[in-house]
């Protein structure tokens, strides 16, 4: 064989390489549908772990829950779900490109051939998707290979079940060429030319005309592709076909695509409407996959009407979206169940809204409770009892968990000393739902006999929150909300602020199923301890004190105002105590986005979120508490015990290492640094706060650190779900060395 033909061969395999029909689909959607290449991406990065791993969104993904358990049946759901999206990405660029490649109508199936050459992205996210989450199974769900690859299998079932439908739906339904004209063809042909045309004739005519009209809408080159039984394939000449002919088999194809379409749109909404029955609360990667698909699908129906207004034609639209928002109308307001809302309280700005009256008699009231303490923890040497004060870190689940494990831990092993000198707890979101569990449970021993150290307690807080919130979300809030729930006459919509209430309701087994005015008697008797909950104003990023006895004590304003309105004295006519109690702990726990954001009724109108923002520790409102206090405490107690509650190690937040930047992080340094340090600068503020504490104290205070075993290294995620590693790791937490450290510290001082 010669040179020359050596090169001809080596030139020939290298077009046959470049004009591949998968390749080929590849560059087209590179250059042409980065919509449809975007939700890609995203299921990517999020099975990657490399976005939304702070909020646990991976997990969703990788370890999907149906009515409370990581089973087959929901891999299945997912599965099935997955098989949607991947239907609905081929018709959606089937739709787009299918012109650019006209040798597919003259094939018999051609949505099907079309589908398995445009299989390498799917091919490639179920390999990816079926190695990690292999991996996740195995290694953070306890999972053994054989339970994991069950999963797996029950997730490929539910892919191939849909997949299988749908492709069998459209065979029945698409027609290739052939089907649509077969005994016709002549009659139709000649209906496009002369008498004395033959058919051969007219097809080499219109085929000659063909690009020269329609210049925009160019061919693509193909030389091969894969064929239905898998084979490769050598493409044939499609210049003897008209057009129109050509555009009539696409757009017959196209009618069955709408019909995928209203379907997937559907199923969405029955989804929302049936969201509260336990059978239709599918997992919420499923949600999120059906949402993807939904958009994916309009936004390429979007490009193939309006083509390069696509762009332009989002934004006026996200644009109008915005403007509507801000009308009643188109305003959804999520509200704290049981406070009054028919009349609007004016917002105090700048002006306070307290005389000096008010002030003094609820310290007073205050002060009764403490002498209820005192009386409360005198032995018989008549010794001054040692004041405990508990605060509590934010963080999700985690936090929630921790505080809970940690206070039934120390409670339990100080023989209930620790909850008897217990006066005040506070902090943020997931800590504070652990704190008011274990404080309700000590009420129901007090009340009921109840063991509020039975270990069957101690995983109700571990169980997960993020599946319901954030399938209600995807069904509901983000479209249009459709089921109302009323509390005290009044209508609420049921939205993802609703299910997190419901959800936490039932994890805590009712108990929590009150108002505030139910603590207010035992509060006010010190049988238990003061809760203050402390969610950040939105609008002016002052503190909300929120607890069943009055706080205005606690809002002392200087030359600056007050940062702090006590939530009683500013609804006095609103039937504050009114308020149920997990409405409380979601104003407190409200984190932006995961969460909605809570509405009051002042004028103008204020929204209250996450507490984290101001105090994630605790410790700015304790020591304010202590300040507002410390007559009384230095003259009836021996010392101050602040006892913290930490969802972290504390050394580990201020040993974090340093790597060279990139030119996107030099840019996103001032943002994405403040941030991601946020909590860090908390911490520097409350050793300073704690060190100038000690100083205008003048009785004896010690601070303790009960630490949960988090750092870069055995991270846990700031979500609403636990892992059965991350559980584990928390449970093993009590067992750290420091920790140790501090229950016997903890046992002296109380003894």
């Amino acid at each position: 064989m010669s040179n020359s033909q050596n090169k001809e061969r080596i030139i020939r395999s290298i077009k046959r390489i470049i004009y591949f029909f998968p390749l080929q689909l590849l560059l087209v959607h590179l250059k042409k549908n980065q919509q449809l290449l975007f939700f890609w991406l995203i299921l990517f990065l999020i099975i990657f772990k490399k976005i939304g791993l702070k909020y646990g969104i991976p997990y969703l993904f990788l370890a999907p829950e149906y009515m409370g358990r990581i089973s087959i049946a929901s891999f299945v759901i997912l599965g099935f779900a997955i098989g949607g999206f991947v239907i609905a990405f081929n018709i959606s660029s089937y739709i787009m490109n299918g012109f650019r490649f006209p040798f597919l109508a003259t094939l018999s199936k051609p949505f099907l051939k079309y589908s398995i050459n445009n299989a390498s992205i799917p091919l490639l996210f179920l390999f990816s998707y079926s190695v990690l989450t292999y991996q996740f199974l195995t290694d953070s769900e306890s999972l053994n290979s054989h339970e994991a690859l069950l999963r797996l299998f029950g997730f490929l079932t539910g892919y191939a079940a849909f997949v299988g439908l749908s492709m069998a739906y459209f065979l029945a339904t698409n027609k290739s060429f052939e089907k649509i004209f077969g005994k016709e063809l002549t009659k139709v042909l000649r209906a496009h030319g002369k008498d004395d045309e033959t058919p051969h004739d007219l097809l080499s005519k219109k085929a000659k005309s063909w690009f020269s009209r329609n210049p925009e809408e160019k061919s693509k080159r193909v030389d091969s592709y894969i064929g239905g039984r898998f084979g490769l394939k050598l493409t044939r000449s499609f210049a003897h076909y008209d057009r129109q002919m050509l555009s009539q088999v696409f757009r017959q194809n196209h009618i069955n695509a709408s019909v995928f379409e209203v379907a997937i749109i559907l199923s969405v909404f029955v989804l929302g409407y049936f969201r509260e029955q336990d059978f239709f609360n599918i997992p919420a990667a499923s949600t999120i996959v059906l949402i993807f698909t939904m958009l994916l699908m309009v936004t390429s129906a979007i490009r193939s009407w309006i083509k390069g207004w696509t762009f332009v034609s989002l934004i006026a639209l996200i644009l109008l979206i915005n403007q509507l928002s801000k009308y009643d109308q188109f305003y959804y307001e999520n509200r704290a169940y049981g406070l009054d809302y028919s009349i609007k309280t004016p917002y105090p700005a700048n002006e306070s809204i307290l005389n000096e009256s008010e002030f003094n008699a609820d310290l007073q009231k205050t002060i009764q409770m403490l002498e209820h303490w005192k009386q409360k923890n005198k032995d018989s040497l008549h010794t001054k009892p040692i004041a405990v004060f508990v605060a509590t870190s934010g963080g999700g689940s985690r936090a929630a968990y921790w505080s809970f494990l940690a206070l039934q831990h120390l409670d339990s092993l100080s023989n209930g000393e620790l909850m008897k000198h217990n006066i005040m707890t506070t902090g943020s979101s997931g800590g504070m739902i652990g704190a008011a569990y274990y404080r309700e449970l000590v009420l129901q021993s007090q009340l009921n006999g109840l063991n509020a150290y039975d270990q069957k307690f101690r995983e109700d807080l571990s169980k997960d929150i993020l599946n319901p919130v954030a399938f209600n979300m995807l069904v509901n809030d983000v479209l249009i909300r459709t089921h109302t729930y009323e509390y005290d006459n009044y209508k609420h919509w049921k939205d993802r602020g609703y299910i997190f209430e419901k959800t936490i309701l039932k994890h805590s087994r009712g108990y929590l199923e009150k108002r505030l005015k139910d603590y207010s008697p035992f509060e006010s008797k010190a049988q238990i301890p003061t809760l203050i909950f402390s969610p950040s104003i939105v609008n002016d990023s002052k503190r909300l004190l929120i607890s069943s006895l009055p706080l205005s004590f606690l809002t002392e304003e200087n030359e600056s105002g007050s940062e702090n309105i006590d939530y009683q004295r500013l609804f006095h006519n609103h039937q504050p105590l009114n308020t149920r109690f997990s409405s409380v702990l979601r104003m407190n726990s409200s984190f932006p986005y995961i969460m909605p954001t809570v509405d009051l009724p002042t004028d103008p109108e204020i929204e209250v979120f996450d507490s984290g923002l101001r105090d994630n520790y605790g410790i700015k409102l304790t020591s304010l508490y202590v300040h507002a206090l410390k007559d009384w405490l230095v003259k009836n107690t021996s010392s101050v015990l602040i006892v913290q509650i930490r969802d972290g190690l504390k050394s580990a937040a201020k040993e974090k290492s340093f790597q060279k930047k990139s030119l996107l992080d030099e840019i996103l340094s001032p943002f994405g640094s403040l941030y991601g340090n946020w909590f860090e600068v908390q911490d520097y503020n409350n050793d300073e706060l704690l060190k100038y504490m000690k100083s205008w104290y003048p009785g004896e205070l010690t601070i303790l650190d009960y630490q949960l075993n988090k750092s870069p290294e055995n991270y846990i995620s700031l979500s609403w779900h636990l892992t059965n590693k991350e559980k584990l790791q928390i449970k093993k937490s009590i067992a750290l060395h420091e920790n140790k450290k501090v229950e016997k510290q903890l046992l002296q001082l109380l003894n």
